[in-house]
């Protein structure tokens, strides 16, 4: 899982920049949520057992994806390192 987050992370990266020069999305706290719960999966498809990162990777993925798409301004993007800090910090806390 580790080996393919980056290409997605590309892959999402291109489609934001695409999406914004087209002036699509919207702006709004509800996107910033939604892109801390993308954040969160990501680190919680990196973190967990293969079994149950099998599900977490392909969610996180479409969310990331369809949120590059959706919601390309980087106010909201800021809710993905929320996401990412905030799931690392629960899931280093209860371990």
């Amino acid at each position: 899982m580790i080996v393919l987050w980056p290409l997605a992370l590309a892959g999402a990266v291109v489609l934001l920049v695409k999406s914004r020069q087209r002036g699509l999305g919207k702006r709004g706290w509800q996107w910033f949520f939604a892109w801390a719960l993308a954040g969160a999966l990501a680190v919680l498809s990196v973190l967990t057992d293969v079994s149950v990162a099998l599900y977490f990777f392909p969610a996180a993925v479409f969310a990331t994806f369809w949120l590059a798409l959706h919601a390309p301004y980087s106010r909201e993007l800021a809710g993905f390192l929320v996401g990412l800090a905030g799931a690392l910090v629960a899931f280093l806390a209860l371990s």
